[in-house]
């Protein structure tokens, strides 16, 4: 199974670290020695969409590994800061959800499904922390947004190409003969947390309580779930079909 992961300690610095340089025309990313044209001073041509989504990407990366230094040096050294550091730790997994946005935007499959991949143990906990005894809206929110992020995986993973999942740094996340199981598995565990969820969501509406727009938010879950289900039932299907077209073979009599 794919390891749940959150970015080291180094990397997240070496993000941070990332400078910007730029003159009167274009922006120059550190990183990979790319340069990004935002917009031409003297002939005001703005720069493409690719350029712009990989600018917000650098953006994004710096502000989560940010709000993630924070967070750690909080419990580190106990801060008083309490409101700050909690709201920071809601954002954390939602920047890298957006992160894998773009990168699926992109058609950067592999990277959208390690930036959903990091977000796992971020909403994970936050289903824990904040699980109560009594049905809740804020329970059933974090159940859902856990449901969200392996919902993504399992999609993410389907819309990569042919052979080995290899994000752009060069780390793989699965061999190409295991892509499939994987986001099996993930599908799996969303349905799964799906199931408790509709449960948490029939329990909080018995008690009268408005459920504001979380109905509406579960029921599209269920439709992208649902989908990424038809996909891996299409695949089974291929795979039948290809194992029963070829002829069988002829067992050689001693």
């Amino acid at each position: 199974m794919l390891a749940s992961k959150v970015k080291s300690e180094s990397s997240s610095s070496a993000r941070i670290e990332t400078k910007l340089e730029s003159d009167s025309t274009t922006v120059k990313l550190n990183g990979d020695g790319s340069k990004l044209a935002k917009k031409d001073n003297e002939k005001g041509e703005e720069s493409d969409g690719n350029e712009d989504t990989a600018l917000a990407l650098e953006m994004m990366e710096n502000s989560w590994a940010i709000l993630y230094e924070a967070v750690k040096k909080s419990k580190e050294n106990e801060t008083k800061e309490k409101d700050f550091i909690s709201w920071a730790e809601d954002q954390l997994p939602r920047i890298l959800i957006g992160i894998g946005d773009v990168h699926s935007f992109r058609k950067n499959h592999a990277d959208a499904t390690d930036a959903y991949i990091r977000a796992i143990p971020f909403r994970e906990t936050a289903a824990e922390k904040y699980k109560s005894n009594e049905p809740n809206l804020e329970d059933l929110r974090r159940k859902r947004l856990l449901v969200e992020v392996y919902v993504l995986i399992a999609e993410e993973l389907l819309k990569c190409p042919v052979g080995d999942v290899v994000t752009t740094e060069g780390e793989y996340l699965a061999k190409g003969e295991e892509k499939e199981d994987f986001a099996r598995g993930y599908y799996d565990k969303a349905r799964d947390q799906l199931q408790e969820t509709v449960y948490l969501m029939g329990k909080i509406a018995g008690k009268n309580q408005d459920l504001g727009t979380e109905k509406e938010d579960i029921c599209f879950l269920a439709t992208i779930l649902m989908a990424v289900g038809n996909a891996l039932a299409d695949i089974d299907d291929e795979k039948k079909e290809h194992s029963d077209s070829q002829p069988a073979k002829k067992i050689k009599k001693g």
